[in-house]
């Protein structure tokens, strides 16, 4: 039937109806409670602290739908690599967010002038095992970009990291850097892994983190220990358990990618 102001189910201000959305309102509800829950670590609250440092992407319809496929337990292994891997196609694409860019202007083939943007060199470097199915998504968003590579190992007990291998570009000085993660967790790996960038010669403001699937402790223990760096995420989940996983979280990320 045809909704009008007579006979439409009443709503929050913010809500918008589609014709052939349903009349339950369940979902409007839960979400609010979740909002009112986390209001004080929630994204909304990480990005008015750190308004210049931190980019999340915004909720999207379709944002949802490939967290919604990637997440789901019942998902075939084929089908998680797929959406997994749309999903840091968008998250390459947003990261260059952070990276310093200037005018550039260009002449078309119709002999007129049409004005860009250039960025500044920039690399990758990937947290392997699992930063590695973000080469792809990137190389795919950044023609010729060089990669490095690094690993770390995680306490199982302490949950600290230590660093076990490092393989840079040369002139990774020259450049603004990518560090790419899936997940952020406690941050420990990430610290390890910045304190090492930093070391080699990089200055903090030229290091963006990018993670699909952040922690809210995570973020703010990364910022406490490195505030000048940079965290490019698509989603802020609610926070960490006892076990240091993230809630509700995707499970163990390689194992699921990887398939081994």
């Amino acid at each position: 039937r045809r909704l009008t102001a007579s006979n439409s189910p009443s709503l929050p201000p913010s809500f918008h109806r589609c014709p052939w959305a349903s009349e339950d309102t369940s979902l409007v509800r839960l979400e609010a409670t979740m909002t009112d829950t986390n209001a004080s670590t929630g994204p909304e609250a990480l990005q008015k602290k750190y308004p210049k440092n931190l980019f999340i992407m915004p909720k999207e319809p379709y944002l949802k739908f490939l967290h919604a496929a990637i997440r789901d337990k019942t998902q075939t292994r084929s089908k998680f690599v797929f959406y997994t891997d749309q999903l840091l196609r968008q998250l390459c694409e947003y990261s260059f967010i952070s990276v310093p860019n200037k005018p550039k202007v260009v002449t078309t083939p119709t002999g007129n002038q049409f004005q860009g943007v250039t960025f500044e060199p920039v690399c990758g470097v990937s947290v392997m095992r699992s930063g590695e199915a973000m080469e792809v998504a990137l190389r795919s968003v950044m023609l010729d970009i060089k990669i490095g590579k690094v690993l770390v190992q995680k306490d199982s007990e302490s949950k600290s990291s230590r660093l076990l291998y490092s393989k840079l570009p040369k002139d990774i000085r020259n450049h603004y850097v990518l560090l790419l993660d899936p997940i952020l967790a406690s941050g420990s790996a990430a610290i390890t892994i910045i304190k090492h960038l930093l070391e080699v010669g990089l200055k903090q403001e030229q290091i963006s983190f990018v993670n699909m699937i952040a922690s809210p402790e995570g973020i703010e223990n990364v910022f406490k220990a490195y505030p000048k760096i940079r965290i490019v995420t698509s989603m802020v989940d609610d926070r960490l358990d006892n076990a240091k996983l993230l809630i509700p979280g995707i499970g163990e990320f390689s194992t699921r990618y990887f398939g081994a």
